[in-house]
């Protein structure tokens, strides 16, 4: 049941009046059973896992609160995250680890292998098992108290709008929100609905008619080189980031129409001027989760060793980003890249900023957002292939047989949708580049007419509508 299917607006529509036609006593048992059939329609038997793993972490975070001793404290908290984690990498990535092991019992000339088992990932692990780890992280550190609602935990980890595909929300962010009054404001209604419709816009306007051609590209990629490999080197980082936040504004959309706010994972990347900014504003609450339980915590027990302990913490961190959404080598690469980039930032900044005092500014910040631009689409050839060979087919044939003619280009060619992905992207980036100058935009939009709005969101009804792409799902969901 996708965010763009007319059962999921259905589905939304009885959940908004369960959810407000009754007292509070009874709104998050209303949003659990709300989610809960989410889940089943995704799956039954995902239902009985998520709630085993709901009351697992429940009762995990009750009993390291509780315990006084520090030595039992610290042996339930391990038991926790060990738990957590074996519990990702079994489902995740135990295949990946069989096949590694073939392959290197096959190097050796070693007959037997291991089976490969019948494993179904279930949807949404690697976004709840964070936000489960995360919280358990918290309570260790006494920096928060166990939840003793076992309905308000449980929506933490299975609230719809977030279970899919994030975003990895924080459980102090969460809890306080849900543990309050939570009234029916026609302000969170509209605001919602109006993030919930630009959302849908960038994601079936953009996304899925740039991830048409983003698609038969990597799917059949012995069959391109020269021009086409370009044009989708440049446009996959477009198609990306309207499909992924294009979720993200619906998942936030639908939050706020319940009255909650859940963290936003997007702030204009584009315009970041280097890597280390970039993910700062790229999937910014899986970036920020990593360093606050990873990153930061590595340095200070590892501050003895200076600099090295700190290029050393970007490399686990980024390690983990990386294999984080997926067993596969192109993605370890991805993160290995990510992270030889920011440790050179790292080091050479005091260069960089010497060298960049000496150019005009307007030159450095331009060049520095087009560096970063074409470092983050390099690395997504990685991201896209389905193996390191192809990534690297891909790279090398970028400028083979290469001709500058569009006529006939089978990736473009009689595709209006290309055309139109293109035209409206223009528009967000615009509206971007004055969000990015510190204008108000959506305050701007409000204080037109009313009739002006409405013709506003009739256009992007019409071109959900009418110029919607091909597109079935969401590119996050497989992580």
């Amino acid at each position: 049941m996708l965010f763009n299917s007319f059962h999921f607006f259905v589905f939304l529509a009885v959940s908004f009046l369960l959810y407000y036609g009754v007292s509070q006593k009874f709104r998050q048992p209303v949003l659990l059973a709300a989610s809960i059939y989410f889940i089943a329609m995704l799956s039954p038997n995902l239902v009985l896992f998520t709630i085993a793993f709901i009351v697992l972490n429940y009762f995990l975070g009750k009993a390291l609160e509780k315990q006084i001793d520090t030595k039992w404290r610290l042996k339930i908290f391990w038991f926790a995250v060990y738990v957590n984690i074996g519990i990702l990498a079994f489902y995740k990535y135990i295949n990946f680890l069989f096949e590694n092991i073939n392959t290197l019992l096959n190097i050796i000339s070693v007959n037997n292998s291991l089976p490969y088992l019948s494993l179904v990932v279930p949807v949404g692990i690697s976004y709840y098992t964070f936000q489960a780890l995360g919280y358990i992280i918290r309570i260790n550190r006494r920096a928060e108290k166990a939840e003793r609602n076992f309905v308000n935990f449980a929506n933490y980890l299975a609230f719809f709008p977030k279970f899919l595909a994030g975003p990895v929300e924080r459980s102090n962010h969460f809890f306080p929100q849900i543990n309050t009054r939570i009234d029916f404001i026609q302000d969170n209604i509209t605001a919602g609905l109006r993030l919930f419709l630009w959302g849908m816009f960038k994601k079936v306007v953009i996304g899925d008619n740039l991830g048409a051609p983003v698609g038969l590209v990597y799917e059949h990629i012995g069959n391109y080189s020269g021009l086409p490999l370009l044009l989708i080197f440049f446009l996959q980082a477009i198609h990306l980031y309207c499909d992924f936040s294009g979720y993200t504004d619906m998942a936030l959309g639908v939050a706020r129409i319940f009255g909650i706010r859940l963290v936003d994972n997007f702030n204009r990347p584009f315009f970041a001027k280097n890597v280390g900014e970039f993910w700062r504003r790229w999937h910014i609450s899986l970036s920020s989760w990593c360093n606050d339980f990873i990153f930061s915590p590595f340095i200070v027990k590892y501050r003895r060793f200076g600099n090295r302990a700190a290029i050393m913490g970007i490399f686990v961190s980024f390690f983990v980003i990386g294999i984080w959404h997926g067993a596969n080598w192109t993605f370890i690469v991805v993160g290995i890249l990510q992270g030889i980039a920011i440790s050179y930032e790292f080091v050479y900044k005091r260069k960089r900023l010497e060298i960049a005092s000496k150019l005009p500014a307007g030159m450095v910040v331009f060049f520095s957002r087009a560096l970063t631009y074409l470092f983050f689409s390099l690395t997504l050839v990685f991201f896209n292939s389905h193996t390191i060979s192809d990534a690297f087919y891909f790279i090398t044939h970028l400028f083979s047989n290469f001709h500058l003619s569009l006529s006939g280009n089978k990736l473009i060619y009689d595709s209006a949708g290309f055309f139109i992905a293109l035209s409206a992207f223009a528009v967000l980036f615009v509206i971007e580049i004055y969000q990015e100058r510190g204008v108000d935009v959506a305050g701007y939009f409000m204080k037109m007419p009313t009739a002006v709005r409405w013709i506003g969101y009739y256009l992007l009804i019409i071109s959900v509508f009418y110029y919607s792409g091909a597109g079935d799902t969401f590119v996050y969901l497989k992580f």
